[in-house]
Formats: C-alpha cells, structure tokens, sequence
C-alpha cells in the first residue's frame, strides 16, 4: 500500500513540475577591467634631423655636452626650459644648436633652450637661476674661466645685459630651474677647490631670464 502511494506521488509530482514554464536566464560572466599599466612620460623619437653641432654626439656624454654648450646669453633671451633625465636631454639638446646643461639630483639634468619650444608630455619652463661670480666690461677674461670650470666638469657661460647704455659681463656658474635648487647647490659647493681656478668674488645667487 506505501509502495503504492509513493508510486502515485512520484507519478503527480512529475506531471506537475512538467507544467510549469521554466524560463532560463543566463548570467553573464562578470566583466573584467583591465587598468593599463602606468608608464613614465618618454619623449617620442624626433623626426627632426639633429643639428650640425650635435650630429656626433651619439650617446649622453655630459663632459662632452659642456662643451659643446652656449659660451654666451643676453639676458633678455626668450627660453625654455626642462628638467629630464639623460635620455630625454639628450633628444632635445640633438635638435638645437644652442643649449645650456646642467647635473641636478638622482640623474635628473636642467636643459635651457633658446626660444619658445613645446614637446609631447612636457610642459616648458621660462625661469633660469644661476649663481654669478664676477662682473665686468671686458669678456675675454670671463671666457678663459669660464673654460677653466668647464674643464673640472662645472657648467659654466657668461651673460651679456646693458645698463646705463653700458654692456656689462658676468661670469656664470650652472643654471637651475628655481632659486631653492640653486641656492643648495651655492651652500655645497667647494669655494676653496673652485678659487684655485677662477678667481671671484661675493658670489651669489641670482635670475638671469626676463
């Protein structure tokens, strides 16, 4: 009689089931969202040919770029200027005639360029800094030290300005995108080892862009 019972259910509980409309709904498989990877800004590969100048200049070579930089800037130059690692300074300065080059911290190099220049992902800076060392009216003077300290591997070139219908002359040592950076490079510099070269004095900290 159980048996019997348990047959009928069974029997009932199928024709049920087989009466209702099942309606399958597919859930899709959760999207995943891919962040791309954060690369450092590279400057693309210039188009441009490299100037004369820098056309032998195959590798960063920093004592070799000093060379090769301005000897003179007037003060009212336009400029650009950027904070890059070696590579990228190297593209730059590759593309134009004249520059000026100058070491900062971890690898990082201050690159003033004349005029009015942009390139992808770099926003161009417009002030310069340097620290002068001595003033006069004759430049001859100024540019034989200012090879002196090229050659113990400091950044060095003379400004040209005008005041009082006069042209002065000022002997300058390295260039920096603020003050703050300039003026720590002024308190660590060996003024001893420095005077054994070029003779200055009361050097200090100034700007030299408009």
């Amino acid at each position: 009689m159980i048996s019997l019972l348990l047959l009928i259910s069974t029997i009932y509980l199928y024709l049920k089931k087989a009466s209702i409309d099942v309606e399958v709904i597919y859930i899709p498989k959760p999207m995943e969202l891919k962040i791309p990877e954060i690369k450092e800004n590279k400057l693309p590969d210039f188009t441009e040919k490299a100037s004369e100048t820098m056309i032998e200049i195959e590798k960063f070579d920093y004592e070799k770029l000093l060379v090769y930089s301005m000897d003179l800037i007037e003060a009212s130059t336009e400029v650009s200027t950027f904070v890059l690692d070696s590579d990228n300074a190297l593209k730059i300065i590759r593309t134009n005639e004249k520059y000026l080059i100058n070491k900062l911290k971890n690898n990082k190099y201050f690159v003033v360029i004349l005029g009015t220049h942009e390139y992808p992902g770099l926003i161009p800076g417009k002030s310069v800094y340097t620290i002068f060392l001595k003033t006069g009216t004759n430049p001859s003077p100024l540019f034989e030290d200012m090879v002196n300290l090229r050659a113990i591997g400091l950044t060095s070139y003379v400004l040209k300005f005008i005041r009082d219908t006069k042209t002065y002359f000022t002997l300058c040592l390295g260039a920096f995108p603020d003050k703050d950076s300039a003026t720590e490079t002024f308190k660590n510099l060996d003024w001893d080892e420095i005077r054994k070269h070029v003779y200055t004095y009361g050097p200090y900290v100034g700007r030299i862009t408009p």
